[in-house]
Formats: structure tokens, sequence, C-alpha cells
């Protein structure tokens, strides 16, 4: 007999896929939807990973034979069993009486043992598998693992500043329409470091839906999932890591601060990460002994879910801005660093680039103060020495200059304008 519930869910989850003025997002062209492999999508809730599924849908112009099923479903709260997901295939095919080549599972996490069920479904032969989720245990070699290593992972963060202008009605074509629209664009960039890139923020800038995109975080993503009963700690633990986002972190300190256990507090700390609140940035050294014991930075993952939750953070704006650059190059999925001197002093970013030289970056609002413009030259030159670099770059709010020190060039470069160029 056949279940009628799972059918007006079925129903109901075809009809939202043919969702029409869909915004299309830069990270769609890059995934490989031809592979045999599992596709998964994995990013912070309300980032736009169900979007992405009906854009490809829409994209392969299957209007059946497929199955999408979004299980933030309320229904799956009292219907969460290892078997669902073959139930729902199952049902699908003998209701519709079609033959099902596609399965799109969002918010996969949301069922218990859904790893073993994608495994049981991919090794038949019969589907092409694409699943989201809100986890980071979702990408990586814990996935591999599971899956036997057989799938392909795809982050996805909130919107970066081109898309962003997308979202708001405005194309920009080429470096010259950068040039002609640069009052435009820097107004524009001044309220996505506000607002941040989170869609329905960006089309409503509604500050309520931070609120709420935080406490879903809190709730959803680590109380629920992780058990936990105790929230208060939790909470205010999120709270101090958006505060700080830019700045160098200890356990140690949130130990102390909260006056629990180092082991309590590296747990939160890894809830956090995983449900893409935050991300570490290490230091870089030629030693791996070094580098894994030196204390990492702290990055928020959208500067307007910052400014809404945290303190202090809107009040400092050189960390609002070195927090867009670190997202900047994050969705590039860069592998990076931040750096210390011999002498102990830090530039914000080291980028390794495969085959290419080693890129250092220094972020900081403004230079029209000759001792600040001296500090951040004299620092980054300092880096350059000692990485044998001939070129840096200082990323600001809106100063654009070139220095030349030593035979070294510096490149100055408004964050705004970077961005446009390089995503």
């Amino acid at each position: 007999m056949i279940n009628n519930s799972l059918i007006k869910i079925i129903d109901f989850w075809q009809e939202v896929t043919q969702e029409k003025n869909l915004y299309d997002r830069q990270l769609v062209d890059n995934i490989d939807i031809e592979t045999k492999e599992v596709i998964d999508i994995i990013g912070p809730r309300r980032s736009g990973k169900s979007s992405i599924m009906k854009i490809i849908i829409q994209k392969l112009k299957v209007k059946e034979g497929f199955l999408y099923i979004n299980f933030e479903d309320p229904y799956f709260i009292d219907h969460n069993t290892p078997t669902i997901l073959e139930e729902l295939v199952e049902i699908y095919k003998e209701y519709y009486q079609s033959n099902l080549t596609y399965l799109f599972f969002d918010e996969v996490q949301n069922i218990d043992l859904w790893e073993k069920a994608v495994r049981k479904l991919r090794d038949s032969g019969q589907y092409k598998i694409f699943i989201s989720g809100s986890s980071s245990k979702l990408l990586g070699s814990e996935l591999a693992s599971l899956l036997s290593g057989r799938h392909l992972s795809y982050q996805l963060l909130p919107l970066s500043f081109f898309e962003y202008l997308v979202f708001r009605g405005i194309t920009i074509q080429g470096k010259k329409d950068i040039i002609l629209k640069e009052k435009m664009l820097l107004r524009h960039f001044s309220e996505y470091l506000v607002w941040g890139g989170f869609p329905a923020v960006v089309l409503s800038k509604k500050q309520e839906l931070l609120k709420q995109y935080y406490l879903d975080i809190i709730q959803k993503d680590i109380v629920k999932r992780y058990e936990i009963r105790e929230k208060n700690v939790l909470n205010k633990m999120g709270v101090y890591l958006l505060t700080n986002s830019g700045k160098i972190i200890s356990v140690l300190g949130m130990k102390k601060i909260y006056g629990i256990s180092h082991e309590l507090a590296s747990t939160y700390l890894e809830y956090f990460k995983d449900a893409f609140l935050v991300f570490e940035l290490p230091q870089f050294s030629y030693s791996v002994k070094t580098q894994q014991k030196a204390l990492k930075k702290i990055y928020a993952v959208d500067t307007g879910l910052a400014n809404t939750i945290s303190f202090r953070f809107s009040e400092d704006k050189g960390r609002i801005l070195e927090t867009a650059v670190f997202l900047a190059l994050k969705r590039q999925n860069k592998e990076m660093y931040y750096y210390r001197t011999k002498n102990n002093k830090e530039v914000d970013f080291l980028m390794k680039q495969k085959g290419l030289k080693n890129k250092l970056i220094q972020v900081c609002w403004d230079l029209t103060d000759e001792k600040t413009k001296k500090r951040e030259i004299d620092n980054l030159n300092k880096a350059m020495e000692e990485l044998r670099l001939d070129e840096g770059l200082i990323l600001t709010y809106n100063t654009e200059d070139k220095v030349l020190i030593d035979e070294r060039e510096i490149t100055i470069l408004p964050v705004y304008k970077w961005i446009l160029n390089y995503e």
C-alpha cells in the first residue's frame, strides 16, 4: 500500500523545483554535473544550497525522472528512519510509474544513517545523486570514507560581492565597467560589508533574519545534533567568536573566560567550525611542528552575521574588511595562512599557489595617515624579504597606488576592485 503522506511530500517538493527567476550562482558553473560520482554541496544554512539544486535540475532540463526532497521538512522530524531515502525512491517509481535517474537529497544530514542509504543507492548504478548539508563533516575525508571515496565536494558560502551585485540588479562587464561605476560600486560595497551575503538578507535587508540564522545554527546545527543540554556557555562562545573575527584566539583563553575545561572549549570550537559559523586560519611555517603549535586566527562566515550578533565587531572597520577578504579567498579554495615575520610583525594572508610564487596580502582600512602607511608597508616588505618575494599587495577600503621599495613592488588596491577582478 502506497504511503499517501510520502506522496504528498514528493509532490510538494517536486513542485518547488519549478520555482522561476532563480538567481544564478558562480558555483553552478564549477559543478561537474556529468560525473558518475556523488555530488555533495556543503555550506552554512541559508547560503543558497537549495537554490543551487533547483538551478541544476533546471539546467539538466528534466521534467520527470528526478526526485528532490528537502529534509528540513517538518515531516521528517517524526519520520526519521534509516530506510526513508529508499522508501521515497520506491514510492516515487511506483506512484509516478516513471524511470528515476536523478536524486537530490537536500540537508541530508538530518536523516539518521543517511550515508548508508546513499551508498546503497549509488552502488546500484541506477542513479545520479546530489546531496547537500550544513555540516563540514560532509566534506573531505569523513565523507570519502563513508562513500568509499566516490564523491565530488563543493563548498557554498554566502554571496560574493559580484553575486551581491547581481542580486541587486547590477551587472559588471569587464574592468572598464568597474572604472565607470566606481562611486556606485563603492556605495554598494559599503552595504555589502554591513549586511553580508546571505541571499534573503541581501534582498530584504532585515536584521531579524540574521538573528534567526544565528539561533538556527546554534539550535539545529549544534544543540540538536550534539544533544547539548547547557546552551548558555555555547551561545556566549558563539558571540565571542563572531566578535573576534580577524583576531588570534586560543582555546586556553576561552577556557578561562567561561570557566570550562580545555576539552569542552576545544569541542565547542569544533562544533562552530563544523556548522560553518567560523573558520580558522593557521600561521605559516616551513616547520609542520611549529605550524601546529601556533595559535590560529578566527573568521566569521559572514560580515553581516558578525555585525548583527557581535558586541564590537562593527566598530572595527579594518577587521570587517579583513573578514571580507578572507571570505573572498575562501570561495576560491585557496591554501592560505597568516604570516609572522622574524621580528614578530603580522601579515594578514599568505596564499600558497601551486606552480607559482607565494602571495602576500595585507589589509588596512585607510592609508591616509603616514604612520599607518609606513607601518603596513614596512611589515609587508619585511615579510617579502624573508620569503624572497618581489611583489606584494595591500588591500584598502578606497586607496589605489603603487610603491617601490628595495626593488620590490607593492600594489595598493580597494578591496571591491580586487574582488571584482579576482572573482
